[in-house]
């Protein structure tokens, strides 16, 4: 019964809210038309609140934003390269050349009143590879706290070069033909391993190919005697020294044979083991032949020196004039020591025959320009035989 009712209810009331077209009565569309404005009010005032909510929380963000980029943290201390080391710098990849020299070269240009991440530090590293050593410099910054790292590429060098043993070495040259000056020497071979050069010759000329020879050399040395090598002396190219640390060899000229006398070292210096704190020097100019040199009692081996340093003479004439004096007034005094000695004392060993006298003549009054004395190579032998020449 009760859905008949309802079905005769809703029967009147289709009846009453639609006409004979079946369009809404006015009374439905009011209504209707009154719910979605209200609808569209709530959405509005949604749409408003969230918008506001937006702008504001932009407006913070911002504020935010901008004191945080202009705190005291992201600016660096002016006295930054008053002292070192500290927080706000730090410096990497020098073997060569010393921090004091790198802050100076930053020091050039003050710290601005910028925060770091405006800085700009182009102008830094190129005060820096303005070194000589320096090959490429890099500066990193850093925040939190604010901070220069410095990374520098050095230049490798090779060879350092000095005009006498005793001498302070003048200039560095690296494989690539850069020479670093005197202001970054001397070089510390813990940290990179360098060969001592002592030459007259205008250095800075010399070619990528001289310069990588004189390298291999000195490594073959080393390798081949088994001691380190303390200097070599290219001072006369036609007889080159080389001092180890117990020993010197006396090399001669830089020919052909040079690399097969050099690997005789290796063979040469196990059988002088117990005569090298006799020996003055070792001669391996020879094919087959090696000569020990007997140092004097009285009268040890002393290095040819200049009375006036070579950089310092600038007319090349002048500067062989005073060589040749010089060689030829070492050459009379040792003419004069021997004659001296031959009158007072008597020779401690023969010498077997003429070939081997004519030889220890030369080998005591070493080739000089001006010295008439002519050398006479021995016969070679098929195996390396050391013989040992009396002073």
């Amino acid at each position: 019964m009760n859905n008949e009712e309802n079905r005769k209810k809703n029967k009147k009331y289709k009846r009453r809210a639609y006409n004979l077209d079946g369009m809404p009565t006015s009374d439905l569309k009011m209504n209707y038309f009154k719910k979605k404005r209200q609808q569209k009010r709530i959405k509005t005032k949604i749409f408003q609140a969230h918008s506001f909510l937006k702008f504001v929380a932009i407006i913070a963000m911002l504020w935010i934003s901008s004191r945080i980029m202009i705190c005291k943290f992201w600016y660096l201390p002016q006295n930054i390269f008053d002292t070192y080391p500290n927080k706000h710098m730090r410096i990497i990849g020098n073997k060569i050349t010393s921090n004091e020299k790198i802050i100076n070269a930053l020091k050039i240009h003050p710290i601005p009143k910028v925060p770091i991440y405006l800085l700009n530090t182009a102008p830094y590293e190129k005060e820096i590879e303005k070194l000589s050593p320096i090959k490429k410099a890099f500066v990193r910054r850093y925040w939190l706290p604010t901070r220069f790292e410095v990374t520098v590429e050095e230049e490798i060098p090779v060879l350092t070069i000095a005009p006498s043993p005793t001498s302070p070495e003048i200039a560095a040259l690296t494989l690539n033909g850069k020479v670093i000056s005197r202001d970054y020497l001397p070089i510390d071979n813990t940290k990179q391993k360098t060969y001592k050069i002592l030459t007259y010759d205008e250095f800075k000329n010399w070619t990528k190919d001289e310069i990588f020879h004189l390298n291999v050399l000195a490594q073959r040395i080393e390798d081949f005697s088994g001691e380190r090598l303390i200097y070599l002396d290219i001072r006369n190219k036609n007889d080159v020294f080389a001092q180890l640390e117990t020993i010197k060899i006396r090399i001669g000229e830089l020919n052909s044979t040079l690399k097969e006398r050099i690997e005789r070292l290796s063979s040469i210096m196990p059988q002088i083991a117990d005569l090298k704190h006799q020996t003055d020097y070792v001669d391996i100019r020879w094919d087959n032949t090696t000569y020990l040199k007997k140092r004097a009692k009285n009268a040890p081996f002393t290095e040819p020196q200049l009375t006036n340093p070579p950089e310092q003479i600038n007319n090349e004439e002048t500067r062989e004039k005073q060589s040749d004096k010089s060689q030829e007034t070492k050459a009379q005094t040792t003419v004069n020591a021997h004659k001296e000695e031959q009158d007072k004392s008597i020779p401690t060993k023969k010498v077997e025959n003429k070939t081997e006298l004519k030889q220890t003549q030369v080998i005591k009054n070493e080739p000089k320009k001006n010295i008439s004395i002519q050398q006479t190579e021995p016969q070679p032998l098929p195996d390396i035989n050391i013989q040992i020449v009396e002073p």
